[in-house]
């Protein structure tokens, strides 16, 4: 059971690090430079076979992996390699070349990743439908839909669900009428819909509400450590009651870095749960706390191959996007993000969810995870890639390589700069493991209330009322 968890996160950390490293072998061969041992993890081997020149091994401690190359660290007596096949005694161009490869690698892995998404097909929540409240002055109304309408068929085609309603539409071009059939109790009603109106009348259908139940706990997320689990119930925020999912982002807004009181029902139970929502924006607006409704189905959307190049070569660069923004926001507020920083167990949790919710969530986030090790890598910090992209660009301003001296001190910094960062996102992967499971076995004591029960046998004239879902 443990194994079938961890899988998808041992898999993708496997391929992330051998991508990465492979594209450093790669370039190092064709530069000439000595490969000396190519390893996946770290520690003593788990299995180790050499060809020609180079050792190749997998390794006991799964958290990265490394090429060994030949002189690309200075000798015990204080010297700087200089044969031409080893990497510190290589050109600066060519050690830049090298450097970069392992990031590029990375980066091309994550476009051909996405790429495959499209051709796969990219999945979305979909739901029933069923048609929810149309107001009486909306241009829906006037074009005669009502809510509890389910339609059935847009210009002809047949509607199972709620997201192929608008992809139907979208196929049909603006300048004409498009059909709707619809199910409204035991008859069924066409209506036509004009071009000038399509486009009122389908911005302004609704779903029926959903339940405020949780559907999915976002590891790592401010619901996950306070203990919210999969099907809990939010019945209130703040006191403020809650009936619909729709109604929790309202209830949310402005509350980022406050604490804000949740009555939960679960199992019978009703108790409150203190959570702190985060934001990205300064304002505080959009306050998020980690959680997803039920999916109550998926539409899946395939791409051709033209269509899934373009779309992945933008996904790409919205990952690119996207992951440098995380790492500004946790340069520029530390404080308030290191609780959010992860290790090789928060991949590997976060994997597994993926891997829950379809091939194509797991893609996506297998190529998120390879723009992020591209990202760090590039940092211009001793001991990573950039460090030695660093000291390449410093030795061709200054047409002559840095000291043995300095190249020494340079990577201890490095060292000490990585040690810490290491130590904080290793402790923070069990920690957050630790509230999580603390602020669950603190919930279950804390049951105060349960839901009366309804009486058994009222009498014949009293007026029996079922209760409204909080």
């Amino acid at each position: 059971m443990l194994l079938n968890a961890a899988l998808p996160g041992i898999l993708l950390l496997g391929l992330v690090i051998f991508v990465h490293e492979l594209g450093h072998f790669l370039m190092a061969k064709w530069r000439g430079v000595r490969v000396l041992r190519f390893s996946l993890g770290f520690g003593p081997a788990l299995f180790s076979v050499t060809r020609g020149e180079t050792e190749y091994r997998l390794s006991w401690i799964p958290l990265g992996g490394y090429v060994q190359m030949a002189g690309d660290s200075v000798s015990e007596d204080g010297h700087m390699p200089g044969a031409t096949d080893e990497f510190l005694s290589h050109p600066w161009f060519g050690r830049i070349l090298i450097a970069v490869a392992g990031p590029a690698a990375n980066l091309i892995t994550a476009m051909l990743v996405m790429i495959l998404v499209g051709l796969i097909g990219v999945s979305y929540p979909d739901f029933p439908n069923r048609l929810g409240a149309i107001a009486d002055t909306s241009v829906a109304y006037a074009h005669g839909l009502r809510s509890d309408d389910k339609i059935i068929s847009v210009n002809r085609t047949p509607i199972g669900s709620w997201v192929p309603i608008f992809v139907a539409n979208s196929k049909v071009p603006n300048h004409l009428p498009i059909e709707l059939k619809v199910e409204r109790e035991s008859s069924q009603l066409t209506l036509v819909i004009p071009p000038g109106e399509r486009e009122p009348v389908f911005s302004g259908l609704r779903r029926p509400p959903m339940p405020p139940v949780v559907g999915a706990v976002i590891t790592g997320m401010p619901a996950y450590k306070a203990g919210l689990k999969e099907g809990d119930r939010v019945s209130s925020v703040n006191g403020k009651p809650i009936a619909t999912w729709e109604e929790l982002p309202a209830s949310l807004r402005g509350t980022a870095d406050k604490k804000v009181h949740l009555r939960v029902e679960r199992g019978g139970r009703t108790f409150d749960i203190d959570v702190v929502p985060m934001s990205a924006e300064s304002d505080g607006g959009n306050a998020r706390i980690g959680i997803e409704p039920p999916r109550q189905g998926a539409y899946i959307q395939h791409f051709g191959i033209l269509e899934s190049v373009e779309m992945g070569v933008r996904a790409t660069g919205a990952l690119v996007v996207n992951v440098y923004s995380g790492m500004w926001l946790t340069v520029s507020r530390p404080l308030y993000y290191r609780e959010y920083l992860g290790g090789p167990l928060f991949i590997a949790q976060a994997a597994s969810e993926s891997a829950r919710r379809g091939l194509d969530s797991y893609l996506q986030f297998l190529a998120m995870i390879n723009i992020a090790i591209m990202a760090f890598n590039l940092m211009p910090l001793p001991v990573l890639d950039g460090g030695h992209i660093l000291l390449a660009l410093i030795e061709a301003v200054r047409r002559q390589a840095v000291s043995a001296r300095t190249y020494v001190r340079f990577q201890q910094f490095g060292l000490v700069i990585m040690g810490t960062l290491l130590v904080l996102i290793l402790a923070n992967d069990p920690w957050r493991v630790v509230q999580r499971q603390r602020a669950i076995g603190k919930a279950t004591p804390r049951a105060e209330t349960t839901r009366p029960p309804a009486p058994r046998n009222p009498a014949p004239e009293e007026k029996t009322v079922a209760p409204t879902p909080p």
